[in-house]
């Protein structure tokens, strides 16, 4: 009755405390239903520490969490980065969750996960359990794929980012723009301009190549690679495609230009896009101040 009036007064940290006291008294805890208020008051109030000892306590109970509360409290751990204690016991708990509530785990609480490992950079434990999905019977989404890229592309692994591709390919998953965006943006950061390119060929026959991000993506990487003759084509393709240009493109184009020191080129397509109403910022005009301090125009 009292644990019961805590959660109804939205006391979390009483409430906690209350249940470890239970617990190392070795008395009966209440319901999984009122564990898991427990747990929700205190995600609510942001109190993810005692959310996290109230899960330990229903799960080392052999008790029922419910998978939402689950999943937040794994999506915590992305403001938990530096904390390194704190990130190996939650994701200790998730594990521990996943393995006893098989039946009831989701993609949505593997996503999270897979995401926390990939800021941190588990590569290994990131694979196990993108593996262990399939062996519990979770199929990976396009939103999986599109996640386990953009790990695999900080860490700089190519060979990897172009696997977890062709699986998608294989297992004929529908790829959304932020997918094919996360997949051309790894290639991007591992320097591999010639395999983004092909991956954006597999896209364009596809037909979900017409997106400005995508071309902004491959403008980004050309500019690395100083490549103005490729920038000034796919500038071309994404106006006979109709595919509209924003500020991070033209920045973008701006940049391919100063690299190679034609500031003409950049001067033209600062016309192109302040006709199409789009209004240059800070990053535009250093980019060209930039480059006219290169070639000693700027005093």
């Amino acid at each position: 009755a009292l644990l019961r009036a805590l959660v109804r007064d939205r006391n979390h940290t009483r409430a906690a405390d209350l249940l470890r006291a239970l617990f190392n008294a070795g008395a009966a805890l209440p319901n999984d239903t009122v564990l898991n208020n427990v747990i929700d008051i205190a995600v609510r109030a942001r109190a993810f520490p005692e959310a996290w000892d109230v899960l330990e306590l229903l799960l080392s109970r052999n008790r029922r969490a419910d998978k939402y509360f689950v999943s937040i409290l794994t999506k915590s751990l992305e403001g938990s980065i530096t904390d390194r204690r704190a990130l190996k016991r939650g994701i200790s708990l998730v594990d521990k969750f996943i393995d006893q509530q098989r039946d009831d785990v989701d993609e949505i609480v593997f996503n999270t996960l897979l995401n926390v490992l990939g800021q941190i950079g588990d590569m290994v434990k990131l694979q196990m359990t993108l593996d262990r999905m399939s062996t519990y019977g979770v199929q990976p989404s396009a939103v999986t794929y599109g996640t386990v890229v953009k790990a695999y592309g900080k860490a700089r692994d190519i060979d990897a980012v172009v696997k977890v591709w062709q699986d998608m390919r294989s297992r004929q998953l529908v790829v959304n723009p932020v997918t094919c965006g996360c997949v051309l943006d790894a290639c991007v950061k591992c320097g591999q301009l010639d395999k983004a390119n092909a991956i954006f060929q597999e896209m364009r026959l596809l037909g979900v190549h017409k997106n400005t991000v995508l071309y902004a993506t491959l403008i980004k990487g050309l500019a690395k690679t100083h490549d103005l003759m490729g920038a000034v084509h796919l500038y071309k393709e994404m106006r006979f495609e109709g595919v509209p240009c924003n500020l991070v493109t033209f920045n973008s184009l701006m940049d391919v230009c100063v690299r190679c020191g034609d500031l003409q080129a950049a001067a033209v397509f600062l016309q192109d896009m302040m006709r199409l109403g789009i209004e240059p910022d800070l990053i535009t005009f250093s980019t060209l101040i930039k480059g006219y301090a290169h070639t000693g125009e700027v005093h």
